[in-house]
């Protein structure tokens, strides 16, 4: 067993949070190839992603789909993973003790996919990839480089587009201007 199939089985054996394995069906380790240089990080499995174990696979995982095709960028080409590997109850938001619990996990994947670029989605992939501070409304849609070369690339969450329509034209021209930034770090 691999270094990726060992942290998946660890992952599918945690039982750190209480409530979230109460709760779960299973957990949703992520979805793509470890070689991947782009990595999307969301926030936590919804009820579609629980059922199937695969992240973004329900409507803002359609969202995103869909942008992504429209910008030319193969999902085959992208690791997802989320913040949090278990889906919270009702869908809530996930809880700071939840967030520390899964954060190893989430550190592993990036130490083993060793992404060129990082996409965070939403406030509870930015802030836990790139810094508390930031607001995903100031920040989404612009390049930001860490000191390693690492470039994070901060969007609204698809499932914000759900909620409130007014995000979908940022989503699609986030989408855009991602495959722009691919193309020029040659990567598409």
């Amino acid at each position: 067993m691999g270094v990726f199939e060992e942290l998946r089985d660890e992952i599918s054996k945690c039982t750190r949070c209480v409530e979230l394995v109460k709760s779960r069906t299973q957990t949703v380790f992520g979805d793509g190839t470890p070689e991947a240089e782009i990595m999307f990080v969301g926030e936590a499995p919804g009820a579609d992603e629980d059922r199937v174990g695969i992240p973004f696979v329900g409507r803002a995982g359609q969202l995103m789909n869909d942008a992504m095709k429209n910008a030319g960028i193969p999902r085959s080409m992208i690791f997802i993973a989320n913040t949090l590997k278990c889906r919270p109850p009702e869908n809530r938001n996930p809880l700071p003790e939840e967030l520390e619990n899964c954060s190893k996990f989430l550190a592993a994947q990036v130490a083993i996919i060793k992404p060129k670029i990082i996409v965070p989605l939403g406030k509870f992939g930015l802030e836990r990839m790139v810094k508390k501070d930031l607001k995903i409304s100031d920040v989404h849609g612009k390049p930001l480089k860490r000191k390693d070369g690492v470039i994070f690339f901060p969007m609204f969450h698809p499932a914000a587009a759900l909620h409130q329509p007014k995000y979908r034209e940022d989503i699609i021209t986030d989408f855009k201007k991602l495959a722009k930034l691919l193309k020029r770090e040659g990567l598409l």
